[in-house]
């Protein structure tokens, strides 16, 4: 999953009428609750579905894969977990001019942390979920081609970046600090690589993490989902939260799963970086804002 371009553009299949057929047809028992506003994103589109479900349709061929990996991982491995995240309650079959799988899930209230972000006294919180979450990954979990790779597997793209970021300059005019961003970058490639592969969500930024105001309300969209280092979904985090909120996401994990040593921190500041130049060549304002949120939280802007 990539921030290079805007989404791809959905099957226009998908309408309120056609999710009503689709309702009706194969779950009349849900066919009577009210359909809300839809939701776009990159992979699925959702509509509210009464107070407390939400229809997750895949927008793109490729995007089918992603839900049914979700499907299919995410009711075995989220018993472990203690913090909120949306259920499967109904499976959906093509219909109505619809021409892939579907589902119906639980709905998880909350603003996306890309437009309310996590304040640092979450970090804690997102530490413990994120040790949860990492259980060590059997050899047939998925493989994410952006994040299960060797971190020098990732260097042309983000030293790119990082120039094109530097030149482009954030919306509110912000300026990376190009000589730090690429010492930290070199750091992270010179880290020792992790000895162990975890379940990771794989694609935690704000857009995927819910706030209550800056409280940490859960974790969402499992389809990126694979088995990756640690340190990817911990990188993440500066998308999500001030330098201080991250610091204690390293403390809360460390202490729950002793992963933490310097070549960890190295590698999961890379990551955020990596991330973060991708995300700041966004066109929509609202990830580039997270964006630079993001290299802030590192320690990059000036």
């Amino acid at each position: 999953m990539s921030f290079d371009t805007v989404p791809p553009p959905a099957h226009p299949s998908i309408t309120p009428r056609t999710v009503a057929a689709l309702l009706a047809d194969q779950h009349p028992e849900l066919a009577d609750l009210p359909l809300g506003p839809r939701f776009d994103g990159w992979d699925c589109a959702m509509f509210r579905l009464g107070d407390s479900l939400a229809v997750r349709l895949p927008r793109t061929q490729p995007a089918v894969t992603f839900l049914q990996t979700e499907m299919h991982w995410v009711p075995q491995l989220r018993g472990a977990w203690e913090f909120p995240s949306p259920e499967f309650t109904a499976h959906g079959q093509p219909g109505h001019g619809y021409p892939w799988p579907w589902a119906v899930i639980t709905w998880i209230p909350g603003d996306t942390a890309d437009e309310v972000p996590l304040l640092a006294d979450a970090g804690a919180a997102v530490g413990r979920a994120l040790a949860q979450v990492h259980a060590v990954a059997p050899a047939d979990a998925p493989f994410n081609i952006e994040q299960s790779i060797p971190m020098a597997d990732r260097d042309p793209k983000t030293t790119e970046r990082v120039l094109r970021a530097h030149e482009s300059g954030g919306p509110h005019g912000e300026r990376l600090d190009t000589d730090a961003a690429l010492e930290l970058w070199s750091a992270a490639l010179a880290a020792a690589p992790n000895a162990e592969w975890v379940w990771s969500h794989a694609d935690l930024h704000g857009a995927n993490v819910l706030s209550h105001a800056g409280a940490f309300g859960g974790i969402f969209d499992w389809g990126s989902m694979a088995m990756c280092d640690p340190a990817v979904d911990v990188g993440f985090t500066h998308a999500l939260m001030p330098a201080a909120g991250v610091e204690d996401v390293l403390a809360a994990y460390d202490k729950e799963t002793g992963r933490v040593d310097d070549a960890f921190v190295a590698r999961a500041r890379g990551i955020g970086l990596s991330k973060a130049v991708g995300m700041a060549l966004s066109p929509r304002e609202v990830t580039q804002r997270m964006a630079w949120r993001t290299l802030e939280a590192l320690g990059l802007v000036r």
